[in-house]
């Protein structure tokens, strides 16, 4: 919330649409030009989320996901 307060001190609400509107047509353009780069860092993004996640639960015993 802190930071979001600074952020508002800086955008008005137009300012945050357009910068939306513009993400919203440029981001899927990056994507289809740079997919292989995008989806290699995403996948090692995610595998060191799952790895720190695991740690965390193995750290802490209420947090263990119970066997299916």
């Amino acid at each position: 919330m802190w930071v979001f307060t600074y952020v508002g001190a800086l955008f008005n609400g137009l300012t945050l649409l357009i910068l939306a509107l513009i993400s919203l047509f440029s981001i899927p353009v990056i994507y289809e030009k740079h997919q292989a780069q995008i989806d290699h860092y995403v996948e090692l993004v995610h595998k060191n989320v799952k790895d720190a996640v695991a740690k965390v639960q193995a750290k802490i015993p209420g947090l263990k996901r119970k066997a299916e």
